[in-house]
């Protein structure tokens, strides 16, 4: 009881639902037709290419999984592909993702949907202890994926943002590695503000290798040590927008 009104004090009606069995089966049938749609929008509508999937092929969980920010959609898009094919043997391999629970828990179907799809909404304002930053905490603990957004908010111009130190507090918690990834080009298939995706974009993705912070862990619990520990994720990011620019440049000079 004490779980349920505390759920209800950070984002809205929200209750973890119960991962029955019949639960996981569905889960895998929308993933499966999300994945499907995904596919043909970027692969057919749009030109879009991933570097760097074996850097998390044979990677065990748990860990989080944290990308830069730039559509509502970034988890979805990005990860229909990184995760498709290990997801189709072991519900452990669907990455639960964090969503903001007014943009994605307007309806009974659409929030259906969304837990299906391993959702854990999150409120803004409410603070990096609100109910469902635990339960992001727990998911690692029980050795899942979760895909995080370090930034903690979409860039609006395109360029990396400052860490947050909820994500630091998450790693710190759940003593887990973090897989970065950086990518370019979402931003112009649907824009701030689009519910569309336009059509004919070059996107680019790249994942780099984990990353391990065992040296932060013998640290005090501190709001310090979690920024510090989003410093060091974003600066991972950042050297993938570095590599990912030399080998763009490279695919480019090789066409001339």
């Amino acid at each position: 009881m004490q779980g349920k009104e505390e759920t209800n004090k950070t984002c809205g009606r929200w209750i973890p639902p119960k991962e029955t069995f019949i639960f996981r089966m569905v889960s895998k049938v929308l993933t499966l037709l999300t994945s499907i749609f995904v596919w043909i929008l970027l692969y057919v509508m749009n030109n879009t290419r991933f570097y760097g999937l074996n850097n998390i092929k044979n990677e065990k969980a748990p860990f989080i999984f944290a990308s830069n920010h730039t559509t509502m959609f970034d988890s979805a898009f990005i990860d229909c592909t990184v995760f498709f094919k290990r997801s189709l043997f072991s519900y452990k391999w669907l990455p639960y993702h964090t969503p903001e629970y007014g943009n994605f828990y307007k309806n009974r179907l659409l929030s259906w949907y969304m837990d299906h799809v391993k959702c854990i909404p999150v409120e803004r304002g409410k603070g990096i202890d609100q109910f469902s930053q635990k339960k992001v905490t727990e998911k690692l603990k029980e050795g899942n994926i979760v895909h995080i957004f370090p930034e903690g908010t979409r860039s609006r111009t395109g360029e990396l943002l400052e860490g947050k130190a909820g994500v630091g507090k998450r790693v710190y918690e759940a003593k887990v590695k973090v897989v970065p990834c950086y990518h370019e080009g979402m931003r112009n298939m649907l824009p701030v503000g689009k519910t569309i995706p336009e059509i004919g974009k070059k996107i680019r993705v790249i994942i780099g290798k984990p990353i391990f912070f065992d040296e932060y862990f013998s640290m005090p619990n501190t709001p310090e040590t979690w920024k510090a520990i989003a410093g060091k994720i974003m600066n991972e990011i950042s050297s993938l927008k570095q590599n990912l620019q030399e080998i763009e440049k490279i695919n480019d000079d090789n066409k001339k």
